[in-house]
């Protein structure tokens, strides 16, 4: 009797996981995670990590894409959340967060700066149309060579396009999305970060 329980068990907790896979939330419906851990994202993996957890992140650094040409650094606000998001102008998820990114950024000014990461556009042209119809406002870097991307080895892997970082005030890593992120979740997150959370 209790082998037929324990296999009753554990096949009720394998149904479980399989369906917890399965499930999904609509694009702007931030829910938290059975371990209360994240949010579950519209098709991303999210890791948000405790205050008490959170280890320097990198400096990131690169060329800003556009005419002026300027140098754009994390290092440049201090005091605030940053939120890198690495994007390319070939990549369709890419193109469907955009809209919500330029959302968040706006809803989440006071207390949060957004630079984007472009990767894999070998001629700024693309890159270039696409920020300018998607009305992106926040800077992005162009990193043809992957340069700016490799300053986030180990919290993102090269393949993963869309991936949206957010740094706390300290610099901190405080959550990571590898893949689509709405404007909601995204701005709760931030606000969250933004409060010490």
């Amino acid at each position: 009797m209790p082998r037929r329980s324990a296999a009753s068990i554990a096949a009720a907790a394998a149904v479980t996981v399989l369906l917890a896979g399965c499930s999904s939330t609509g694009a702007d419906e931030p829910t938290r995670g059975a371990d209360q851990q994240g949010y579950v994202g519209s098709g991303g993996a999210l890791t948000r990590i405790e205050p008490d957890k959170r280890v320097p992140g990198p400096t990131v650094s690169g060329v800003r894409l556009g005419a002026d040409q300027q140098q754009v650094s994390t290092a440049d606000y201090p005091g605030k959340v940053v939120v890198l998001n690495v994007w390319g102008s070939w990549c369709t998820p890419c193109r469907q967060e955009a809209a919500g990114l330029q959302e968040a950024s706006l809803a989440t000014r006071a207390d949060a700066q957004f630079i984007g990461i472009n990767t894999r556009d070998f001629s700024p042209a693309a890159p270039e149309a696409f920020v300018r119809t998607s009305g992106v406002t926040y800077p992005s870097i162009f990193d043809p060579s992957g340069q700016s991307l490799l300053q986030l080895a180990g919290q993102v892997p090269p393949a993963a396009i869309p991936s949206t970082i957010v740094l706390d005030r300290q610099g901190r890593v405080a959550v990571r999305v590898l893949g689509q992120i709405s404007k909601n979740t995204l701005t709760d997150l931030v606000g969250e970060v933004a409060a010490g959370r």
